[in-house]
């Protein structure tokens, strides 16, 4: 297995800064390196919505982020960042979630400083746990790294959480920077860009080398912003996600298509197969690998029995 954690540090050098639309399943993972990407982003609210249909309230266990960070990253050659919700418990507990996500292949994890049950960064009713627990959290995490390249991200919710703000956001990301944290990220409620920029600028006063992670959110309104990728890794923002992006952009087209087939029956699929044609994923069982099954089955399997699947069939 490829050093991922390694890769990402590698490509975190070398370019000015990174940028993924945030997922949750293993063929969006695909479409996104074979569309070039540097790494990828498996989203805690994506998969709650993807696996339960429920919205990101803490519904998720341990085992299950970990089980679909681990069936993301068997499938792709780029590194996988992956929300790790609060470590899943105490210090001990967010012992065990770094073990268990390295294991399964990710690049790096974030953990917040909310309490359980959490919620998203950009839902009301968010609390924090103490800062002190918290500070322990981040040691604990680093403690556990098996590879040291594996990037251990400590975020923070304060901005917009009960008794938080945006200077106890920033005491808590220099406590972060402080404990020994790989990278720190500080949810911001909305497109207002002169905070993260106040946040970076205040953090790195005391820590100069300190790369930030920003979630440029789908679940906010940013068209209307000029804020863009190159003025945030400016201010120290190496890591950029949009969080939602893949499932809101497959919820639109399921919902479209689902619209038009309502009123024009067989012809929404018709002319949808037209308008694909020539696209990278028209040929679906090319694009999802079936080569890749029968070169294994001829390798592999009897080849009478091989021969018997295939003569006669019909099929691609």
């Amino acid at each position: 297995m490829k050093n991922m954690p390694e890769k990402l540090r590698k490509t975190m050098a070398a370019k000015g800064y990174l940028a993924t639309p945030g997922l949750a399943t293993p063929m969006d993972a695909i479409v996104l390196e074979k569309a070039g990407f540097d790494f990828v982003y498996m989203s805690g609210y994506a998969t709650s919505l993807q696996m339960l249909g429920w919205p990101d309230v803490g519904l998720l266990t341990e085992t299950e982020m970990v089980e679909n960070a681990h069936r993301i990253a068997r499938v792709v050659n780029i590194p996988v960042i992956a929300d790790a919700d609060t470590g899943f418990g105490n210090a001990i507990n967010v012992i065990r979630t770094v073990e268990d996500y390295e294991a399964a292949g990710a690049a790096g994890i974030h953990i917040e400083d909310q309490m359980s049950p959490k919620r998203c960064g950009h839902m009301a009713g968010k609390t924090l746990i103490p800062l002190e627990e918290a500070v322990g959290k981040v040691k604990a995490a680093m403690s556990a790294k098996q590879n040291r390249d594996f990037v251990v991200i400590a975020r923070t919710d304060a901005v917009a959480a009960v008794g938080g703000g945006l200077d106890e956001a920033i005491r808590r990301g220099k406590a972060y920077a402080e404990a020994g944290a790989d990278m720190v990220f500080c949810e911001f409620p909305s497109t207002d860009v002169e905070m993260p920029q106040k946040f970076a600028a205040e953090v790195r006063k005391a820590y100069p080398n300190m790369p930030f992670f920003f979630n440029y959110s789908s679940s906010l309104d940013w068209s209307d912003s000029k804020v863009t990728f190159h003025d945030l890794a400016a201010m120290g923002y190496k890591i950029i996600i949009v969080s939602m992006a893949c499932l809101r952009v497959g919820l639109q087209s399921v919902w479209d298509y689902a619209q038009d087939m309502i009123k024009r029956q067989d012809q929404t699929g018709k002319d949808f197969d037209r308008v694909l044609k020539g696209h990278p994923t028209y040929n679906f069982h090319q694009f999802a690998g079936i080569a890749r099954i029968r070169e294994k089955e001829a390798l592999f399997l009897p080849g009478e029995e091989v021969k018997k699947k295939y003569e006669g069939s019909i099929g691609f």
